[in-house]
This record gives structure tokens, C-alpha cells and sequence, in this order.
């Protein structure tokens, strides 16, 4: 057992002990979202914790323990712990995890660049109209083979944005690609700021984009939704 996931054993056994847990296991687990796994019994806890927290600190492994105890006796809505929530949304933890994000996700290319497209144009035409501010390290690829017809997904934490390869298309106007982009640059925007205490994304922000309910018909038509 390597020294990270022999503290990540520790601090969760630690944490256990003061919710009257006599038996508690832990382990990193390769997932490709940011997610926690748990089993319990009467007193006995056993979690699989996301392996983008293996070079976090103890503090914040402590932190997010305490949350998920909380919530495992009862207090289902407990927000995610303060060091947790900035190690998870500090400038830096995308730009670490992306890669390994990027290589669990087989449908996501890795650039911009499309067959007939660029998003680094859709993202440049929102920076001009004013739509775009800030958060310069988000990063734009495409999704290969969508069956589910979402137009466009995104991941808050590792601050990246998918365009279904659909959308690569020069014959499909410049504005229903940059509302798609628009439209989870605002789920990444707040959800950075409100990560683990509930949604403040709201419909009323997307209706900043000039044209949106034509971006909306058109989609409609190519059978997408946002």
C-alpha cells in the first residue's frame, strides 16, 4: 500500500471513529468522473474514493470523510468540506487532471480542432460579444459517436467542454455551435463557484446569447438538445 492510500485509510478510519464506526476501509478507485463510492452496515463503512484526490493533503481528505459521514447518518444535504472545495477548484487542479480525464474518456478528442471546425472560434466570437470572461484554461474537444443527440456536455471540475462531432459541420451555422459552447461555459462558470453547495446555473443566463431561440430551433431540427 503506498503511503497516500495508507493515509487515506487512516484519515477516514480517524474520522469514522468520531460517527461511531468501528470498522472502516478505504481506497482510491480509478473512475473517469470525480466521485465517491460508499457500503455501510450498522458499524462498518467501506469506500472507493476518486484518485484525482491521491496527492491531496490530509486536511482535505479528512474534510471530505467528515462530509460523507454526515451524510451516510442522515444529513444528506451536508456540502462538501471548505479545503475539499478549493483543492478540487484551485487554477491548477484541471490543468493536472484533464489528461488522465481525457484518456478514461474514449468518445473525447484531445484538441479543438475538428474535420471543418475550430471551438477556439466559437470561444473567441463569445469572448467579442462579451459572453466569455475569464476562465481562460477551459479547454474545448469534440464527442465521437453520441447516441444520447446532447448537442453538448461538460465536466465543472476538470473545466473541459464536449461539442457532439455533429455539430463539425460548415454547413450548420457559426451560432448554434457558439450557443452550445455558451451554454457549459455557464454550467463551468457556476459551477466553479458553487461546487458541493447546490446549483446556481439558471435558465435566464442563457438567454444572454443574441439569437438563442433560433440557436434552440435549430437544434431542434438536427433532432439536439442542450
Amino acid at each position: 500500500m503506498s503511503g497516500n492510500a495508507e493515509m487515506l485509510t487512516d484519515a477516514f478510519r480517524t474520522v469514522g471513529r468520531k460517527y461511531g464506526y468501528e470498522k472502516v476501509e478505504a481506497e482510491f478507485a480509478t473512475f473517469r468522473e470525480f466521485k465517491v463510492q460508499w457500503q455501510r452496515s450498522y458499524r462498518w463503512a467501506s469506500f472507493r474514493v476518486s484518485d484525482y484526490l491521491e496527492d491531496a493533503g490530509r486536511n482535505v481528505i479528512e474534510g471530505l470523510a467528515d462530509t460523507l459521514f454526515q451524510r451516510i447518518t442522515g444529513r444528506e444535504s451536508t456540502p462538501y468540506d471548505e479545503s475539499m472545495r478549493e483543492f478540487v477548484t484551485a487554477e491548477d487542479f484541471a490543468e493536472r487532471k484533464r489528461p488522465a480525464y481525457l484518456r478514461r474518456s474514449r468518445n473525447l478528442t484531445s484538441g479543438p480542432e475538428g474535420l471543418g471546425r475550430n471551438l477556439e472560434d466559437s470561444v473567441e466570437r463569445l469572448k467579442d460579444m462579451g459572453l466569455w470572461q475569464g476562465y481562460d484554461d477551459i479547454k474545448c474537444v469534440w464527442a465521437t459517436g453520441v447516441r444520447a443527440r446532447k448537442a453538448a456536455t461538460c465536466s465543472v471540475l476538470m473545466k473541459l467542454i464536449s461539442i457532439a462531432d455533429l455539430l463539425d459541420d460548415t454547413e450548420i451555422p457559426d451560432m448554434v455551435v457558439d450557443y452550445s459552447v455558451y451554454t457549459q461555459y455557464l454550467r463551468i462558470a457556476e459551477g466553479q463557484k458553487c461546487f458541493g453547495r447546490g446549483d446556481i446555473y439558471t435558465r435566464e443566463q442563457e438567454r444572454q446569447f443574441p439569437k438563442y431561440k433560433e440557436a434552440e430551433r435549430l437544434l431542434d431540427k438536427l433532432c439536439l438538445y442542450i
